[in-house]
């Protein structure tokens, strides 16, 4: 089978017109859907949280980006929001298949525990962030209960 053949199911039945129809459509159709999944599903940013004393450790995994491709925005005392921007590749021509994400996309992380912005810190370092971030701490007053 040529390798032509294979990226085309067409090429055999219908000729190589109907490659070109279907390559067109999934441009058209498909591709943006494959793109759009990622963030759908909430796997666009791929992120392990955990609780660690007094801080809340957030580490994802953003290979391929720059500092200057990162957004992150502490939305609520529980919730972080990550957003990234990915510079499409310039070439258009001469792909079979196309699957690696571009464009922006954003990650709404809910945390365990609330936290503050103060001393919180956000690293890059080899494709990989690191967010720490300070949990509130709790509030209130603890009473005693005595016997009677």
């Amino acid at each position: 089978m040529e390798e032509n053949e294979s990226a085309c199911p067409f090429q055999r039945a219908f000729g190589p017109g109907m490659c070109e129809m279907h390559r067109r459509l999934h441009e058209m159709v498909a591709a943006p859907v494959q793109r759009m999944m990622p963030v759908i599903r909430g796997a666009g940013i791929p992120v392990d949280v955990r609780e660690i004393e007094d801080e809340v450790v957030l580490v994802a995994d953003l290979p391929g980006l720059e500092s200057s491709d990162v957004a992150i925005r502490l939305t609520g005392p529980e919730t972080l929001r990550i957003t990234v921007r990915k510079r499409e590749v310039e070439e258009r021509e001469g792909y079979a298949v196309r699957e690696r994400l571009s464009g922006e996309m954003t990650r709404i992380v809910n945390l365990p525990a609330d936290v503050t912005e103060e001393g919180a810190t956000a690293a890059l370092e080899n494709g990989v962030l690191a967010v720490r971030l300070k949990k509130v701490p709790e509030q209130g007053v603890e009473i005693p209960v005595r016997e009677e």
